[in-house]
């Protein structure tokens, strides 16, 4: 078992802070190429998903997209639950967890990448093919995740943490959305009070400083 990792991006972080969570150690391999926006040649010619992180089973088989990776390891490992326990646990951190990564994480990528020459002709990550980048997304990013931000504080007004009472694969996308925009230099704003006492607990969890 291996796990395709790439140091700088968020994606894998979550993975890593799950696995961290867990207590669970994977052989891990960094596939990102030094001080540029790529991936290794020979990964993304062997792994047409072209993204990260990727997990290849021993048999051979690959598990790709964050989530994914997570739950294959939470059925293995049910113990602490990040997923839930009850359906309504599951259903409610499923739903969560989904907003953090499209109305938050997705919001911060499209400001990224169609702002950072890096990605020139890579606006969307993935693709062999070359998807130019347009100005749009840059402003419309940036207010997707000021949205975000106000719509988690409201959550978190009612809630110890993002789907509930319990720590989940819900905070450890928030949690990773909000470094992700601090890089980007779209900070939370000062009036989500909650959020921000809600992220310095989060970011003290040593899971989040592994």
């Amino acid at each position: 078992m291996k796990l395709y990792d790439w140091g700088a991006a968020p994606n894998p972080r979550r993975v890593r802070i799950y696995l961290a969570e867990k207590g669970i150690e994977v052989p891990t391999e960094d596939v990102g190429v030094p001080n540029s926006g790529d991936l290794r040649p020979e990964f993304l010619s062997a792994h047409p998903h072209r993204r990260v992180p990727m997990l290849e089973l021993d048999d051979g088989a690959c598990i790709g997209e964050a989530m994914a990776i997570c739950r294959y390891f939470e059925a293995l490992h049910p113990d602490p639950p990040l997923m839930g326990r009850t359906p309504k646990e599951m259903a409610l951190i499923d739903m969560w967890e989904r907003i953090a990564e499209f109305e938050g994480l997705q919001a911060v990528s499209e400001n990224f990448r169609n702002s950072r020459r890096t990605f020139t002709d890579r606006a969307i990550a993935g693709y062999a093919n070359a998807l130019p980048q347009i100005p749009a997304p840059i402003e419309r990013g940036a207010l997707r995740t000021r949205i975000f931000f106000e719509k988690i504080d409201a959550q978190l007004a009612d809630n110890q943490f993002v789907a509930g009472d319990n720590y989940s694969t819900a905070d450890i996308t928030t949690l990773c959305t909000i470094d992700f925009a601090r890089f980007c230099k779209l900070p939370v704003p000062d009036e989500c009070k909650i959020l921000l006492r809600w992220y310095e607990v989060v970011s003290a969890r040593p899971s989040a400083r592994a």
